[in-house]
């Protein structure tokens, strides 16, 4: 598994609702720790029992320290080059029932590119997650994942920057997309979730639209509903993530891909309800 991402500071700041233009909330809670898709991807895969690199490029500065010593201590292996920028910073804020917003201020992650992926080992790679946050960011990122080979598996998680008509040539290459309903609707422009998954997945591409019971999968136009594990209350930063780095451990595995998506649905749910994912949530034993 190659990871290509962000590893940037978050500040996660529960608040009983979203401050209007110069208005003032007061949180009811703080945290500080690593944010991003790429590495809330690579903790995942890395519970979840896969074996990874991930690749960003290193900020200078204390809090990149404390960084790469979160990396370390949860095992993931690192390659990539060193700016001189600090790396990012993102603020979560998350409401009562669970839904967040992200506010970020881009950093060195945003400078990845081709030289830091050459530095992974692509030789004996299966497969590649990339963010569509650091693929727009860079360059030469995009034509470089957009000519992998093709025994690698790529799984495009576009977000909000990559749907608007950009980053072609890593559509036309991802064999895998995961996006959200939002997403999917702004991309197709069809009326509803199930239909942007028929839209999408043409061409051979495999489309994962995620849903609040679930998820779509399309492929070929054909749409198959892959039911989530039932309603949930807890924070959502992080429940994409998990459910593609469930998708990638399950097809690792050698899951058929609805299966692989009934894998990262049950991920999403753990990661939401709070638990640590463990590698018997691709199966779905031990989970309640």
């Amino acid at each position: 598994m190659i990871v290509v991402g962000a590893a940037l500071l978050q500040l996660h700041l529960r608040v009983p609702r979203l401050p209007s233009s110069g208005g003032d909330v007061l949180a009811e809670a703080l945290q500080v720790g690593l944010g991003g898709s790429g590495i809330n991807v690579a903790r995942a895969l890395s519970e979840l029992g896969a074996p990874l690199e991930f690749v960003l490029r290193r900020g200078d500065g204390p809090l990149d320290r404390l960084a790469q010593d979160e990396l370390h201590r949860l095992g993931i292996s690192v390659c990539g080059g060193h700016s001189q920028r600090p790396s990012g910073v993102t603020m979560a804020l998350v409401e009562p029932s669970g839904e967040r917003s992200l506010v970020s201020a881009a950093g060195a992650e945003g400078e990845v590119g081709a030289v830091d992926l050459r530095q992974a080992d692509l030789a004996h790679a299966g497969f590649l997650y990339v963010s569509g946050y650091e693929a727009i960011s860079s360059p030469d990122l995009e034509p470089t994942v957009a000519h992998l080979p093709s025994r690698i598996e790529v799984l495009l998680d576009p977000g909000p920057r990559g749907v608007q008509g950009t980053l072609q040539a890593v559509w036309a290459r991802a064999d895998i997309v995961r996006m959200n309903a939002d997403e999917a609707l702004l991309r197709s422009g069809a009326k509803d979730a199930r239909d942007a998954a028929a839209r999408l997945s043409g061409e051979g591409r495999t489309v994962v639209v995620s849903v609040p019971d679930g998820a779509y999968l399309g492929q070929g136009g054909d749409v198959l509903k892959i039911a989530g594990q039932g309603p949930v209350q807890g924070d959502t930063t992080g429940a994409g993530d998990a459910q593609a780095a469930g998708i990638l451990a399950g097809r690792r595995l050698g899951m058929p891909m609805a299966d692989a998506i009934a894998a990262g649905n049950r991920a999403a749910h753990a990661r939401v309800a709070g638990q640590r994912l463990t590698p018997a949530v691709l199966s779905g034993m031990g989970q309640g």
